[in-house]
């Protein structure tokens, strides 16, 4: 090396060195006589360029670029085709979804089972973008695409795809419901599978199994399997109670319809299970009661005969793959479901007896497993209620109440009532738990719930004297004498499971449990400060009380109410009212209830000069509310008062309305018989 370093200095010493010498001209010119060939660029560039920039992500990716991309065995390179193409979506959705629906839907969804955890999560993204861009009606002929890949990925050998399957079910529940819906027989056994086994390969009981993973503990991971599971039978009900919504509505006079509570609370027989409310009936007058409509249902309901002649359901040896009626797949999905829920709640109940003034201290993994668990079995009982409608057959809730209800006594209802410590809650807030955790420390949901399940699970609960119903009333009574909750939402859940306790027309007998809860509802009514909104609820509950049962309500005794009836009245002096307490009373004025009517027309004057003030809440055009008030006063039955009414100054009244006053109880003057002129 060092002998070649200097040769190569000694050489550079002898070049020959030309001092101030020029270059000849022209030698430093540059040449410009060569030939240029034409850049050809192929089609997929040029129509990039030339294209709109709303159909290019920002990297200037087309559909089929991004597309492309997601073919690649990277994984940075899936993800910039996902995201290429949720950002054609916001830009331009019509042109992914008309030109490359299909190409699109099947490259995206097959990244749902791939092994990269990012590229699974922009899936979903994209997923639910796409969804909503083209409409559940478009994505009908690819559900069985969908499909597979949620049943791959729920089967998946990979514990963090089958995890992440239920990202994936998420999206098809908010998107897809119909999905879910039509393959409901498909998805619920895999979909189980993950977090149970069969007991028996002939039986569809189901036991828990063991944890999915290292890293998720067996409660978290069943915790949000059961929340898919809550949002899964949702779907199923609405579908179910759509079918009733589309009936005609019913009459205006039709007493049934005061409440217009539509909730899993909303008093139902499960005995007769009744017919759907949004039937539309006829009425028959009775001739010596003039004042009160008959409804005549079976003019309007056909026999069903299938139901009449089907065999029993009573066989548990069925599977999917058979061609089933609904009520044995009803029953099956109770059968596999139950026991999941009972098994859960063992492993989380707190250990330890309760004490008999606070009960049973839950934690806070027991908080959610009870709330999850409960709303299942409620969601499941209404699918029941739903199906004996449809049926018009009970075989169902009596098969129901008979296999699960000593199980719910022994492992629920023990620890009754339940509530959490304030350590508990305080760490659930720090978590960012949910607004109902944070407020609820006594879990009044929870055990309003367990409340109105119980009576669910006991057919006559009324009438049956033990301590399990004595011990849910004294709870309940406690509630309604301290009506002061941080949460709103308590409030109402208090006010269903109020009107499922007193108003449930199968249970027809009332013990002395359930007339003392009605008397401290009442003196609450009456004595306490509530908001307008929770007093008017009570108040409707009050009226159906009378309205919709008369046998229950002399079995409750007319005494309580007596009282309570009297004042009524004043409630038309005042300056606002609602407009569903207007037809309560106006269905008093139609069954001729004296106590009522007494109280009214000693109020009368008072009412009709208030009637130019009155502000009425709810009503649908204007003035509904005062004619309302209006055919209230029209089941006066004293033609002398009628008459100083019709003498009244009416003049703050528009001329509408006046008219409409005047024609009315001119009406029901002419409808009186004569004699009572006299008086």
């Amino acid at each position: 090396m060092g002998g070649n370093s200097r040769k190569f200095k000694k050489a550079e010493k002898n070049k020959i060195k030309l001092k101030g010498a020029k270059l000849p001209k022209g030698t430093n010119v540059t040449k410009t006589n060569f030939k240029v060939r034409k850049i050809v660029l192929p089609d997929q560039i040029k129509q990039r360029n030339l294209s709109d920039a709303a159909v290019l992500s920002n990297r200037s990716l087309t559909v089929k670029d991004c597309l492309a991309k997601l073919s690649h065995t990277n994984q940075t390179a899936k993800c910039d085709g996902l995201r290429g193409l949720r950002e054609i979506l916001l830009k331009l959705p019509i042109e992914v979804t008309e030109k490359h629906l299909s190409a699109t839907i099947k490259a995206v969804v097959g990244t749902a089972v791939d092994l990269e955890r990012d590229v699974r999560r922009d899936c979903f993204k994209t997923l639910g973008l796409l969804f909503a861009a083209t409409g559940q009606e478009n994505m009908a002929p690819f559900y069985d695409v969908l499909l597979s890949f949620l049943r791959c990925a729920m089967t998946h050998i990979q514990p963090r795809i089958q995890e992440d399957s239920l990202l994936l079910l998420d999206v098809y529940l908010q998107y897809l419901p119909g999905l879910v819906l039509q393959n409901r027989d498909k998805i619920f056994p895999q979909f189980l599978d993950m977090i149970s086994k069969l007991r028996n390969e002939t039986k569809p009981e189901r036991t828990l199994t063991l944890t999915l993973n290292k890293q998720t503990t067996s409660t978290k991971w069943r915790t949000r399997v059961l929340m898919r599971l809550v949002g899964m039978l949702k779907i199923l009900i609405d579908h179910k109670t759509g079918k009733e919504e589309k009936m005609p509505e019913p009459d205006e006079s039709e007493p049934m319809e005061l409440s217009e509570d539509t909730d899993p609370f909303t008093p139902k027989s499960s005995k007769n299970l009744p017919r759907p409310n949004r039937m539309k009936v006829d009425y028959v007058f009775d001739v010596n009661k003039a004042h009160y409509p008959l409804p005549s249902y079976h003019r309007y309901e056909p026999c069903p005969l299938p139901s009449l002649f089907r065999r029993s359901i009573g066989v548990t040896n069925v599977t999917f793959t058979d061609q089933l009626d609904e009520g044995r797949k009803l029953k099956a999905y109770v059968q596999m479901i139950m026991p999941i829920l009972f098994e859960s709640w063992l492993e989380v109940h707190p250990a330890g007896d309760r004490t008999e003034a606070t009960g049973r201290l839950l934690s806070s993994e027991a908080h959610t497993t009870l709330d999850l668990l409960l709303d299942i079995a409620i969601q499941l009982w209404e699918l029941v209620l739903i199906y004996g409608r449809e049926t018009k057959n009970s075989d169902i809730a009596d098969w129901l109440r008979e296999q699960y209800a000593e199980s719910f006594n022994d492992h629920i209802l023990k620890g009754f009532p339940y509530h959490q410590s304030v350590a508990t809650s305080n760490k659930r807030r720090l978590k960012g738990g949910s607004e109902r955790n944070m407020m609820d420390e006594q879990c009044h949901q929870q055990n309003f719930n367990i409340c109105y399940y119980y009576c669910c699970l006991n057919e006559n609960f009324r009438s049956v004297r033990n301590k399990n119903y004595a011990k849910i009333i004294n709870y309940i009574e406690q509630c309604v004498n301290n009506w002061k909750f941080r949460s709103p939402e308590v409030g109402i859940h208090l006010l269903k499971v109020l009107r499922f306790l007193l108003l449930e027309t199968d249970c027809s007998t009332v013990n002395q449990n359930t007339r003392g809860l009605l008397k401290t509802l009442l003196e609450v009514y009456i004595q306490a400060k509530l908001p307008p909104a929770t007093r008017n609820k009570i108040l409707i509950l009050f009226c159906d009380i009378i309205l919709q049962n008369d046998h229950l309500w002399r079995e409750y005794g007319q005494d309580i109410f007596t009282l309570w009836l009297r004042m009524l009245p004043n409630l038309l002096r005042k300056p606002a009212i609602d407009f569903n307490v207007l037809r309560a009373l106006n269905c008093f004025g139609k069954q001729n209830n004296t106590i009522f009517l007494q109280s009214l027309e000693e109020n009368a004057e008072d009412i009709v000069n208030n009637l130019p003030l009155i502000t009425v809440n709810g009503e649908q055009r204007p003035n509904e509310g005062k004619e309302m008030v209006v055919n209230v006063l029209f089941w006066i039955g004293k033609r002398s008062t009628l008459e100083k009414l019709l003498n009244s100054d009416l003049g703050a009244l528009n001329r509408e309305t006046k008219s409409y006053f005047q024609s009315i109880l001119r009406i029901r003057l002419t409808s009186l018989p004569v004699e009572n002129k006299a008086e």
